[in-house]
């Protein structure tokens, strides 16, 4: 049986009060709020036309000092670690959804199999990024 690789947290909070509670928690586990993008916005300001009430998000989180320790030592490192630093946040059936990939050790070092220390590091990281959600919703 395959597992899920898609992670998805449901809540009764509103997109706004899950972006508020990530930007207060995140230090609590390493992280920064780096950036809010109101999809749906982007998509209307390039021209797509969006249904009144469309609402995604995406949100991306960043430990600065890390990451560039991380990318100054392999910049190869850079196209496998900004990935898994970002979740998307919609609405479904009244309820908020936050779906987020983690990237698994065996994925990143298939992506990096000369850089060993690496998968180790950036899995951690993703493991701590969904507690980060789950503390948010």
């Amino acid at each position: 049986m395959n597992e899920k690789l898609l992670l998805t947290f449901e809540s009764d909070k509103s997109i706004e009060e899950i972006i508020e509670n990530l930007k207060a928690k995140a230090p609590d586990y390493g992280f920064k709020v780096r950036l809010v993008m109101d999809l749906g916005s982007e998509y209307q300001a390039n021209g797509a036309e969006v249904e009144d009430g469309f609402q995604i998000f995406q949100v991306i989180v960043c430990s600065f000092t890390r990451s560039y320790q991380a990318v100054k030592k392999n910049p190869e490192r850079a196209a496998v670690l900004l990935p898994p630093k970002q979740m998307v946040l919609y609405n479904k059936n009244g309820k908020t959804i936050v779906n987020y990939l983690p990237f698994t050790h065996d994925y990143i070092a298939r992506a990096l199999p000369e850089d060993d220390e690496f998968p180790d590091r950036l899995a951690r990281a993703c493991q701590k990024i969904a507690k980060l959600i789950e503390a948010s919703v």
